[in-house]
Parts: C-alpha cells; structure tokens; sequence
C-alpha cells in the first residue's frame, strides 16, 4: 500500500524546486544568499516532519530564521568576549523583559518614565463577543 502523505524530505524537494525559478530571477550575490538561507531549512528537514499542522514553506522558513538567531547569538556572544558589548545586551529574553517591566511598573513612577498599563476594571464593561468575519 502506497504512502498518504509526503515524507518532509520529499516535501523540501518540491518546495526547493518552486523556489528555484525565484532564486533565478535574484541578482548573482543574492541568488548565493538565497542559497544558503535554503540549506539553513534543510537541516531542520527531520524537525519539519512532527510539524504536519503547519504548511511546508512555513516550517523551512522558520528553521531559517532558527538558525539565523543562533548565528546573530554566537555574534553576541563574540562581541561581549571582545568587550565591544556590554553584558546586560546580552540578556536572552532582554525585550520581554523590558516589556514586563513597563507593564508592572508602579502607578506613581515619575513623569519621565513610560506610564504604567492599566488595565479596565470587570466591572466597568463586561467582555462582549465581536464577529470579526460578520462584514465579509
């Protein structure tokens, strides 16, 4: 009995093939870059096949940027053992971080911070349902 459905390596074949007439209409230098962004997906093919709710195209681009991040994070890295970046820049999570920060900042905080985000009270308004689609 024949397969249902595609193994995520044949899956990458097809949607490598369908970018290939992209790549070709790209510059010189960016049809390298393109490449090499679209070898980064390859080697999160394995990974790709536990992902069956996503689309292809979705998976490979997310691994893309998986490995982008890893290589911008070993930069950091390099940079703050060269003493060109300042540790707390290297804080994992820095940018929830400073938005948790704002949002439990204290309601008397001085002028020149942000303000604090308050939140409606329930009693104010109850929750209503609103049919985003009614329109369309």
């Amino acid at each position: 009995m024949g397969r249902t459905i595609q193994s995520a390596t044949q899956t990458w074949v097809e949607e490598d093939a369908a970018l290939r007439r992209f790549v070709r209409a790209l510059r010189k230098s960016d049809q390298v870059l393109i490449d090499e962004l679209i070898a980064l997906s390859h080697s999160h093919v394995a990974e790709a096949s536990y992902a069956s709710n996503l689309y292809p195209m979705d998976i490979y681009l997310v691994s893309m940027l998986l490995e982008l991040y890893k290589k911008v994070k070993q930069l950091e890295l390099k940079l703050e053992q060269n003493g060109l970046l300042p540790v707390e820049e290297l804080h994992p999570s820095r940018g929830l971080v400073s938005l948790l920060e704002l949002v439990n900042q204290e309601p008397d905080a001085p002028a020149d911070e942000a303000p604090a985000f308050v939140s409606p009270d329930e009693d104010d308004a109850p929750a209503e349902y609103v049919d985003l689609q009614e329109g369309a």
